[in-house]
This record gives structure tokens, C-alpha cells and sequence, in this order.
């Protein structure tokens, strides 16, 4: 066995030979790349397509300086024109489209751009004979829109109003707002609004007839696809007025009838009637606060709508 290791491990002087100058060709060629770095290919670029590389990217460069230098907060109605710019809250007035001036239109938060193209319209013999026509504007956004119509007063057409924070008008002239009852108003008295559209109208009243009516305006807000700057447009022409609330008798009514009430979710309609078919009828609302996962602010939000009688 040590014979045969012997022989298989063991190299005649020829064979040494051969390994070294096998060992430094391979280190040759291993050294090699760094004795003749390698050279950077230039690329040939015709100049019809070198110019348009350019207007490439002199257009992305311009569009993200757009993008820096004017945004739009739609929470707080901020504006910023430039980088150097202060951003302004935005301030909503009564005014008459007509013959409002281009620093009126950048208070109300109008950029500089469209309100120049509004100047151009009316110097041009154009006229607004309806808050409405505003939309025909076409560099005019639908938020902004909607947002400046209801403070819309045409000269021999609308009143000038002046709003107190409370649904209360005080008209400064002859002819004043008819305020509607979203109690009782009707999908075509709320189609009238400024701004409301098409389908919300339908969706305000739906709500209603399944919540049994309004107690005050912020339920108003509550309706499905209404969004904030709707609700503001739409507060000078709405308010609600006491009404008889349409209440649900939690001794009679069944879990799937006090489900269709937009406060009270499956669970709770099922622990109210389980909680009565264990302990009987209850004898007064407040009684289901003993109902373990009811909180205060629950019970105090469905309360209006439920009765014992």
C-alpha cells in the first residue's frame, strides 16, 4: 500500500517541470486584465436622436418642477405657486363671477392660470348667468368647483348672504336663500344644490328613511359618498328642523329588522333580541347597557331611534 502512495505521488523531474510552467502561465493570465485595463466603448448617437434624448428629459425635468412648485392640500385648501412661496389658506367670500378681479380668484384659491383664462372669457363678452356655468371653465378643477359655487351671488339673479356658523342666513337685500329641511326635502328639491350631482340626492334620502331622520347635519355628512368638500358646498342650502323620529320597539322588532338600522350591526341586533328572549321585555332603553359590549357612545348614538312601547 505505501509503495503504491508512494508511486502515485511521487513526480520524475520532467514532470515538476511542466507543473511550475503550467503554475505561471495560469498566473500570467490571471495578471493580465490588470496590465491592459479595458477600454470604454463610445457609443455613436446620431444628433436627430441626441436632440430628442433632450426634449426627453428637458420634459421630465419640467414636469417634476411642476410637481414641486404647486400642490394642492384638499384638507386644509393650501396653495404653494413657487419654492419660495408661503403657502395661504385659501378664503371663501360671496361673489359675483362677472366682475370679480384676478386677486379675488386666487383667494378663493383659484391658480393664477385659470383665472387669467376666466378674466379672458367674461373681457370677452362671456357671462355666468348661473353658478353652474363656472364648470364650463375647462382648466377649472371639479373640487375647486365645487368648493366656490354655493358662494356664487349673480348680480340680479342670487342673494348675498351672510353665513353665522349655524344654518341661520341673514339675506342683506330683498330676495333670500330658501334653506331645505333634509327632513322633507325631496330627491328634486336636493338635486337644485350646487354641486351635489346626480346620485347623491337619492342617497341622502335613502339613508334618512332607513335611520328614521335626521337630528342634526353632521348625520347629513354620515351619507354614503358624501365627501367633505360636498358637505361644505351644500351647508348654505341645508338644514335640519325637528322632526318625529321613526323609532324601532326593541321588544318586538327582530334581529334582521334592527340590523337594517345604519347603528346597529349584526352583532348588537342579535345580542339585543337574545338578551330579551333570556330576561324578557325590557322596560326601558337604557336597560341595554347591560348588554356587555355596548359602550356609552353606542347607546347614546341609537338611543333617539329605539323605544319599549
Amino acid at each position: 500500500m505505501k509503495k503504491i502512495i508512494e508511486d502515485y505521488f511521487t513526480f520524475s523531474k520532467k514532470e515538476r517541470i511542466a507543473a511550475m510552467i503550467v503554475v505561471v502561465i495560469i498566473i500570467i493570465f490571471l495578471l493580465l486584465p490588470y496590465f491592459f485595463p479595458k477600454q470604454k466603448k463610445t457609443i455613436l448617437v446620431d444628433a436627430d436622436t441626441n436632440q430628442k434624448i433632450n426634449q426627453f428629459r428637458k420634459a421630465i425635468d419640467s414636469a417634476e418642477k411642476f410637481r414641486r412648485k404647486k400642490f394642492v392640500d384638499n384638507n386644509h385648501h393650501q396653495y404653494k405657486i413657487d419654492d419660495n412661496a408661503v403657502a395661504t389658506s385659501t378664503t371663501l367670500f360671496y361673489f359675483d363671477p362677472n366682475t370679480l378681479d384676478i386677486a379675488g380668484w386666487i383667494r378663493l384659491g383659484i391658480s393664477e392660470k385659470t383665472a387669467t383664462t376666466i378674466l379672458k372669457y367674461v373681457s370677452k363678452g362671456g357671462k355666468f348667468k348661473t353658478p353652474e356655468d363656472i364648470r364650463k371653465i375647462w382648466s377649472l378643477r371639479k373640487n375647486d368647483a365645487d368648493r366656490i359655487i354655493p358662494f356664487v351671488r349673480i348680480e340680479n339673479n342670487y342673494t348675498a348672504a351672510k353665513f353665522n356658523g349655524s344654518n341661520n342666513y341673514k339675506a342683506t337685500n330683498e330676495k333670500s336663500i330658501v334653506l331645505l329641511d333634509a327632513n322633507t326635502a325631496s330627491t328634486y328639491d336636493l338635486k337644485k344644490i350646487p354641486g351635489i350631482g346626480n346620485s347623491l340626492p337619492y342617497k341622502i334620502i335613502n339613508f334618512r328613511e332607513k335611520l328614521g331622520g335626521f337630528l342634526n347635519m353632521q348625520q347629513v355628512k354620515e351619507t354614503y359618498g358624501m365627501t367633505d368638500s360636498i358637505f361644505q358646498s351644500i351647508l348654505p342650502f341645508v338644514q335640519v328642523l325637528p322632526i318625529t323620529i321613526k323609532k324601532l320597539n326593541i321588544n318586538i322588532a327582530s334581529d334582521f329588522e334592527l340590523n337594517a338600522h345604519p347603528y346597529i350591526d349584526k352583532r348588537l341586533s342579535k345580542a339585543i333580541t337574545i338578551y330579551r328572549s333570556q330576561h324578557g321585555n325590557y322596560k326601558s332603553v337604557n336597560e341595554l347597557k347591560k348588554i356587555v359590549f355596548i359602550t356609552d357612545e353606542v347607546l347614546q348614538k341609537i338611543t333617539p331611534y329605539l323605544t319599549v312601547d
